[in-house]
């Protein structure tokens, strides 16, 4: 028993000094993992940085056409990852001792598609540190090669095989700081390249400055093959296949509401070129999907809508121009009219089946009758010649708000060639039920 109490006390000894020597360690370097952030100091003027951070501003956002190598290995497989978007943050700020600090941070987010549809949205990856490197060198190209300089290295792995090595970079270091370290305190500018103790330039100044300019051109040569290699995955994602029910949202700070009303709740504003699965429309306002089961509407004119919705029109922001996409011929046919009405009862017509294209879109009585003043233009223009016996075009619409438009084939070409208005022209057709096409007894 006693034997017992002694090996138990010298495990708890053993788990207790694993604890204290080894457990900080980790907590550590999970720290470090999650909160590194990447900086460069420049001896420039804090106005000067400013500037330069302004020219790369908008370089230092977008689409990223792949997530591999821009970010640390996720938990789930890479493939179920899409639409990457990143976006740097700048924070400039005066060193005591000289020169300007410029730290930045990437934060990367991309859509995430679960198995369970439930659990689909977007997650925020974390970065590898090579969108950061990559904007602090831009900034140092900006203020010249000669002006960036730093301590510490941290630079960011090769961007694709051939880029020079990191470790090569003199002229414009980097430096990874850790929670709490502050500046680093290694972090010294180096003597000019072109410094020299006498009246003459030194052998070793003279070398520093050929291998300062060789440096220069092989990072000029780097830049136009990122940019090219950047282009070539641009062109390869855009000839990828793309759903076919995906709304791009126009404008940064597009509000989703949580109702079709300009007074609903806000659930969040949309960046532009965000995009959202489209669920139906009604009247001015399309339902999408945000996320999972969460769901929102996003007025149409904020859109840029996909082939099989209506998109507002150019004149009138409430009203459809794409009837095209609302509607589709599905058949036709020439045929004796089978109706009682008058001036077409037993001619051949030319009949037109009409039907949305898609179930979930809610039409107007409208929409029907320009869509229908479409079919009945077009028609026109070859049923003289193709059919020439023909006395009139029928419009049916095959759908449970249905109906059909008869109208002489003089009519139509009165209205075509602008001798009627078309109010005149509605009045000289057949509308069978009216009501499913007037909101009155005129048009």
């Amino acid at each position: 028993m006693r034997e017992f109490s002694k090996s138990s006390r010298f495990t708890k000894w053993v788990i207790y000094c694993f604890s204290i020597i080894f457990l900080p360690a980790l907590l550590h370097k999970v720290a470090v993992a999650q909160d590194a952030v990447y900086q460069r100091t420049f001896p420039v003027s804090e106005g000067e940085a400013n500037v330069a951070v302004q020219k790369i501003r908008d370089s230092s956002k977008g689409r990223l056409p792949t997530l591999q190598g821009f970010v640390q290995q996720a938990d789930q497989p890479a493939e179920r990852y899409d639409k990457g978007y990143f976006e740097c943050t700048f924070q400039v700020s005066r060193v005591a001792t000289g020169g300007t600090l410029v730290r930045t941070t990437a934060k990367i987010t991309a859509w995430y598609a679960d198995p369970a549809a439930l659990h689909s949205g977007y997650r925020v990856l974390v970065s590898n540190g090579r969108l950061e490197s990559d904007v602090l060198d831009r900034i140092a190209e900006v203020l010249t090669p000669q002006a960036a300089i730093g301590a510490g290295s941290k630079t960011a792995p090769a961007w694709f095989p051939g880029s020079p090595p990191a470790n090569t970079r003199q002229s414009t270091q980097g430096s990874l700081i850790m929670p709490g370290t502050g500046t680093n305190s290694n972090a010294h500018a180096g003597p000019p390249l072109n410094a020299s103790t006498g009246p003459s330039v030194s052998p070793s100044s003279a070398t520093s400055l050929e291998s300062a300019k060789s440096m220069r051109a092989a990072e000029e040569k780097k830049s136009r093959e990122l940019s090219n290699y950047i282009q070539n995955l641009e062109e390869i994602q855009r000839n990828q296949s793309h759903p076919g029910d995906l709304a791009a949202v126009k404008k940064n700070k597009t509000p989703v509401l949580a109702k079709p009303s300009e007074n609903a709740q806000v659930l969040m504003q949309a960046h532009a070129q965000d995009e959202f699965q489209v669920l139906g429309v009604d009247g001015v306002w399309a339902h999408v999907q945000i996320s999972g089961v969460s769901r929102g509407w996003i007025r149409r004119t904020q859109l840029e809508m996909p082939l099989g919705f209506s998109q507002a029109d150019n004149n009138s922001p409430e009203s459809s121009s794409t009837l095209n996409a609302v509607f589709r011929v599905a058949k036709e046919e020439t045929t004796p009219f089978r109706g009682n009405w008058q001036p077409l009862k037993g001619k051949p017509v030319r009949i037109e089946w009409v039907e949305p294209t898609n179930s979930a879109i809610s039409t107007s009585r409208k929409d029907k009758l320009a869509y229908a003043k479409s079919v009945f233009l077009r028609a026109s223009k070859n049923l003289a010649q193709s059919h020439p016996s023909a006395a009139g075009i029928v419009v049916v619409f095959d759908s449970a708000d249905g109906g059909q438009i008869a109208a002489p084939l003089s009519s139509v070409e009165a209205l075509a060639n602008r001798i009627i208005s078309e109010a005149a022209f509605w009045r000289m057709c057949s509308l069978d039920p009216q009501e499913s096409f007037l909101d009155s007894v005129n048009p």
